[in-house]
């Protein structure tokens, strides 16, 4: 019985010790990405994304040579949380900044963390926030739109409709569910939120995630509303997030960061360079 019994805490120990290093790795996902409307100055532009940091520190050696590579820095909120030691906030926006352009969002624990602290942060380390506004991201004579969508905020289908439907719209909203409520199109929307689950069991998936955010937990989802919509073709990320939520412990769902290519759809490649 002793035994056995040692057995189960060894185990558990090893899992904690697991869980502890999977939250402390994370892995850089590099992927190109169709996005409708893309202007062609724009085919092979570089994003960095990533989001939900919270109160892991960002370290130095992750990101050498990105500033070569990365033409804008998207952040998906939740870059703070209550009680947060705010230099770890100003080490994290200084060295994505520092990198390229870099817009973000707030999420729920930003708000909650303190808004107007957070915001002078923001602004003395050169990181633009889009709070329910629209800024525009320029490559030789082209543009597209760039808009950050605020936390519960009403206005997104506002902000979007306010830009004509055949230029190129990529939105930064933190939770998906309600970029999912938008009745605008969107070419792409980063969002984050979720932690992918954080803590996901074989065959069981997610532990901690509720039933609302499951069909929805990580990864690529498609934004038409049904199979014969015409009209909205875009895509949304739901990022895994780079820190932990609650415990610093994550199971089978590792932590990320993103470095997409923007490709213009090969239909509308081969049309635009034909003489």
């Amino acid at each position: 019985m002793l035994l056995f019994a040692g057995s189960l805490i060894l185990i558990g120990v090893l899992l904690l010790l697991h869980m502890w290093h999977e939250a402390h790795i994370h892995q850089m996902i590099e992927e190109e990405v169709e996005v409708p409307h893309l202007p062609i100055a724009f085919d092979g532009a570089v994003i960095l994304y990533l989001s939900d940091t919270h109160k892991r520190k960002l370290k130095v050696k992750d990101f050498e040579n990105l500033e070569k590579k990365v033409d804008w820095v998207l952040i998906g909120g939740d870059v703070a949380e209550k009680g947060i030691s705010w230099s770890i906030v100003r080490h994290n926006m200084q060295l994505l900044s520092n990198i390229a352009s870099s817009f973000t969002v707030y999420g729920n624990h930003d708000k909650r963390a303190g808004t107007a602290q957070l915001a002078r942060i923001l602004r003395e380390s050169g990181v633009q926030l889009l709070q329910d506004n629209v800024v525009y991201l320029r490559r030789g004579n082209d543009r597209l739109s760039l808009i950050g969508i605020d936390y519960r905020s009403k206005q997104g289908d506002m902000l979007l409709e306010q830009i004509d439907d055949k230029y190129c719209k990529i939105a930064i909203v933190h939770d998906p569910l309600q970029a999912l409520r938008l009745e605008q199109n969107a070419d792409l929307i980063l969002s984050g939120h979720t932690h992918g689950g954080q803590m996901v069991l074989p065959f069981f998936g997610p532990v901690f995630l509720s039933k609302a955010y499951r069909p929805i937990s990580n990864g690529w989802y498609s934004l038409k509303r049904n199979p014969e919509d015409v009209y909205q073709e875009g895509k949304m990320l739901v990022s895994r997030g780079y820190g932990t939520n609650h415990l610093p412990l994550r199971l089978g769902c590792p932590a990320e960061m993103h470095l997409i290519t923007l490709r213009v759809p090969t239909e509308k490649a081969i049309t635009e360079k034909q003489p």
